[in-house]
């Protein structure tokens, strides 16, 4: 068992690392944007941005997790190139077509988004990038098939960074303004597309599949759908609190929410090293025990982040923020809280993947923003940032709970719902002693928060979260790690 939790964790603490070096990045460039973009410049790029959101799930088709799932359906390397020919060539058509179009209408959408068509240029040169990164997923989807994680990460660094460097020069150097960000992205995209043109080539036999076509785009158009609503579920509690609240209190909700964000950065890079270990996995005769089994390890390292976030809430928002948005500090947890329990359908997403029913996709996203939504109408006049915060929680709640209907319909995996009990409930007994003991000071809550995170594998043990052949296996681990180290 634990030889799956090295393979896995090995995998991910690698994919995790681009991941945390970029966001430092970004983070210590952050005074810098600032002091170069004008506040209305910045309410330009959030529209792009939340525009960008949009496309993203267009531009794929969902053929992003259809490569990934089919991949493991090929008989031999014929079937593989040719699944890889229909997707690039898919991506062609469609995707050009749709370009041609939103280029067209660009100095409408400028227009309408914007007020005047003089970003008419910024938006076709979005275009433009979606258009030229939808390529890049296929040799990068390979990458994780074939486990080599380095390779993989150093790429998503290399292009992360690449792209920092050059946003630099564009918007420092050069002065163009959002211009210059969405110009970058198209530069080292294309870059990009061109350094993996080679491994592209390679892995395609350049011959078209109409049986491979549907069955790739009855497993992956749900995924738009279901795209287009969770970026709807993730920005509109913004939206909806402008609605009723004044724009300060938008921008404290905003700290906090960056901040909570920080607890997907482990979601995010377990589900890029989870995914193609469940899938070559999947037909073994132990595989619903197997998932069940580092699905418990995999929740009891998402509640010590989460517990993490929601202790050192204030002391984080403090030191990286100005008194003026101390208050996000208060909503951190309720937010943290949120993203933990939408991290959880990674899990439950194995199931519908494995089973092909993506279909399941758009309904739960669907009854979960009714439901978001709906909170956001009832709750926002009542309790404010607090009222959001609830309704975003609402709303991943009746997510996982109706996509982990239909996921154990059609794959059921064996969860040891003891362990996941325990787990969340030591983090949820420590948090509240933090919340019970609400320390003044700065200091003084670090400390407890240290020493209550300290607590949590203690609680774990003493709870018999462990079973004894996994205790002597961590021990064996340690004092491997302890001989590596003094060799």
């Amino acid at each position: 068992m634990f030889d799956n939790v090295r393979r896995i964790s090995g995998h991910l603490l690698i994919y995790g690392s681009s991941d945390v070096a970029i966001l430092a990045i970004n983070f210590l460039l952050l005074p810098v944007y600032t002091r170069v973009l004008a506040p209305s410049e910045y309410g330009v790029l959030a529209l792009v941005l939340v525009l960008e959101a949009v496309l993203k799930p267009l531009y794929r088709w969902g053929l992003d997790t259809s490569f990934l799932r089919l991949y493991y359906d090929c008989r031999d390397d014929a079937d593989r190139k040719t699944l890889a020919g229909t997707v690039i060539i898919f991506l062609l058509g469609a995707n050009g077509g749709l370009t041609i179009l939103l280029l067209v209408v660009a100095p409408l959408l400028s227009g309408l988004l914007f007020g005047t068509r003089e970003h008419a240029l910024t938006l076709s040169l979005l275009f433009a990038n979606g258009f030229i990164t939808s390529f890049i997923f296929p040799p990068l989807t390979r990458l994780r098939i074939q486990e080599k994680s380095r390779a993989y990460a150093t790429l998503t660094f290399v292009r992360s960074l690449g792209t920092v460097v050059v946003r630099l020069v564009f918007v420092i150097g050069f002065r163009w303004s959002v211009t210059g960000i969405v110009l970058a992205d198209v530069v080292v995209s294309t870059l990009m597309v061109i350094g993996l043109a080679p491994t592209l080539m390679s892995m395609t036999s350049w011959r078209f599949s109409r049986s491979v076509a549907r069955e790739m785009l009855r497993f992956g158009l749900p995924r738009v759908p279901q795209g287009l609503l969770h970026q709807g579920m993730a920005m509109s509690d913004r939206f909806f609190l402008a609605l009723y609240l004044p724009l300060e209190q938008v921008g404290v909700y905003l700290i906090g929410t960056s901040i909570a964000s920080l607890v997907k950065l482990y979601p995010v890079a377990f589900s890029t090293a989870w995914m193609p270990f469940a899938f070559d996995s999947m037909r073994r005769a132990d595989a619903p025990q197997l998932f069940g089994r580092l699905a418990s390890y995999a929740f009891a390292v998402l509640g010590f982040l989460t517990l993490a976030m929601a202790c050192l809430a204030r002391p984080v928002v403090e030191l990286m923020t100005p008194g003026t948005f101390h208050d996000a500090a208060r909503v951190v947890p309720l937010l943290a809280l949120g993203m933990a329990i939408q991290s959880t359908s990674t899990f439950l997403s194995t199931s519908i993947n494995v089973a092909k029913r993506t279909h399941a996709y758009p309904i739960s996203t669907a009854v979960a923003a009714v439901v978001s939504i709906g909170g956001y109408f009832v709750l926002i006049p009542r309790w404010g940032v607090f009222g959001a915060a609830a309704s975003v929680v609402a709303g991943q709640v009746v997510l996982v709970a109706t996509l982990g209907y239909f996921a154990q319909r059609y794959f059921a995996i064996r969860y040891e719902w003891g362990r996941l009990a325990k787990a969340a409930g030591t983090a949820a007994a420590l948090y509240g002693i933090m919340a019970a003991l609400s320390p003044a000071s700065h200091a003084t809550a670090l400390g407890v928060a240290v020493a209550l995170l300290a607590a949590y594998p203690i609680g774990l043990i003493v709870l018999r979260f462990f079973k004894a052949s996994e205790l002597r296996e961590i021990r064996r681990l340690l004092a491997s790690v302890r001989g590596t180290l003094h060799a």
